[in-house]
């Protein structure tokens, strides 16, 4: 016979993308806190498990395959948003202390869910619903993409043969006074 429900944790998850500052309502109010992770073989075990322990029935809910972005799991939950709660509360830190703001793309996290099966439509799903997260590593930068590119790579081949736009800009603040100078 198969669990109601199950707690599982999951160490050392690669965030892909999150909505824990503000909940996603793309699909509609009052929206949904989430995490989307990489799913590694560690990851995949303990997702197998808890779905084969809850009867392994229908598909694994936020479960995605994608040939060239990889293996990915987003767990979420309305239950604070449904309250009006714009944070997600339950984001720490190592030492176990509130995080100011949400994990981003790279940073490392640990993931407490709750398993249930569910059902939609008739449909029957395994579904992992986000409890709490820990921050364990900070790998996410806050620098512009185009800060690491190598100045030399032509990033635009299109626009090679013109003069860079530093000089026409240059040239234009040369010609023109602006506002405040008389």
């Amino acid at each position: 016979m198969s669990q109601q429900s199950k707690r599982v944790r999951f160490d050392n998850a690669v965030v892909i993308f999150a909505n824990l500052d503000m909940p996603d309502t793309y699909f509609g109010d009052p929206g949904a806190h989430k995490v989307t992770v990489a799913v590694d073989g560690v990851i995949q075990k303990k997702i197998d498990d808890a779905h084969g322990e809850l009867g392994g029935e229908g598909k694994i809910a936020g479960y995605k395959v994608d040939e060239d972005k990889g293996t990915t799991m987003t767990f979420k939950t309305s239950v604070y948003a449904k309250d009006g709660v714009k944070k997600f509360p339950r984001q720490f830190n190592r030492n176990k202390m509130p995080l100011e703001s949400q994990p981003e793309r790279n940073d490392v996290i640990n993931i407490i869910t709750v398993a249930k099966q569910t059902s939609v439509n008739k449909a029957k799903y395994t579904t992992f619903y986000l409890d709490a997260i820990q921050l364990v590593e900070k790998n996410s930068v806050d620098d512009a993409p185009f800060d690491n590119l190598d100045p030399q790579e032509e990033v635009f081949p299109e626009v090679k043969d013109l003069p860079p736009t530093n000089n026409k800009v240059m040239a234009k603040q040369e010609d023109d006074k602006l506002p405040w100078e008389d």
